[in-house]
């Protein structure tokens, strides 16, 4: 019984430490819909807000229309962008890969943490017009990042989306955030897969105790 036991446990953490798209860190809240939230409309404007955290405070705003895609941090927040050459104002978002650090040493000769402005709030993820569709997000399946506050206290975080390639749509599959202030965070970065096991590992082996005790009596 005892090797039994010791296999399936074996299992269980195996298979909830399998690697992740960005690794785990063991201080992310991490926040998966059941469904992904779907950014679509053939007419005019509409908005999404999202709070990252969850303290009932939107942190960002998506923005969608039958010719645009984009988004918009509230307040002191802001995202992390490719800047387009002067005298332009603002850029695209950035197309972030898995394991890119997302922080206050994010910023390079190619990316900067924007705010936006009151004339040019939301940057773009997809735009299209009658002769196609452009941005960097276009056609992507990828991360962007973001630094917001909360309680007062500089955080990162990461929203995974999946935008189309043909039409200014998308949908937004995952977020997490580091609790940790001033932290960095990895994209794609979840909780341990420690954390996961012996939440899960317990229950997997509740229902593996109570099914060899039906078994003995009969």
């Amino acid at each position: 019984m005892k090797r039994h036991l010791s296999l399936l446990l074996g299992f269980v953490v195996a298979w909830l430490g399998l690697p992740q798209p960005g690794g785990a860190q063991g201080t992310i809240a991490y926040y998966q819909p059941q469904t992904p939230i779907v950014m679509f409309t053939r007419w005019f404007g509409e908005y999404y807000p999202l709070d990252i955290d969850g303290d009932n405070s939107t942190d960002l705003t998506f923005a969608y229309s039958f010719q645009f895609l984009g988004v918009r941090s509230e307040g002191v927040n802001r995202l992390l962008i490719r800047p387009s050459p002067p005298p332009n104002v603002g850029g695209p978002i950035a197309v972030l890969p898995p394991g890119f650090p997302i922080g206050d040493s994010s910023e390079s000769d190619v990316l900067r943490w924007y705010a936006g402005t009151e004339l040019s709030p939301f940057q773009t993820l997809v735009h299209c017009v009658d002769s196609g569709c452009g941005g960097a997000f276009r056609g992507q399946h990828a991360y962007m990042g973001v630094e917001f506050e909360r309680a007062g206290a500089t955080h990162y975080g990461w929203v995974l989306l999946n935008v189309a390639s043909d039409y200014p749509a998308g949908q937004i599959e995952a977020w997490a955030w580091e609790t940790r202030a001033g932290v960095p965070i990895l994209a794609g970065s979840v909780p341990e897969p420690s954390t996961w096991a012996l939440l899960v590992g317990g229950g997997v082996l509740m229902v593996w105790f109570r099914r060899k005790r039906n078994e003995r009596m009969g």
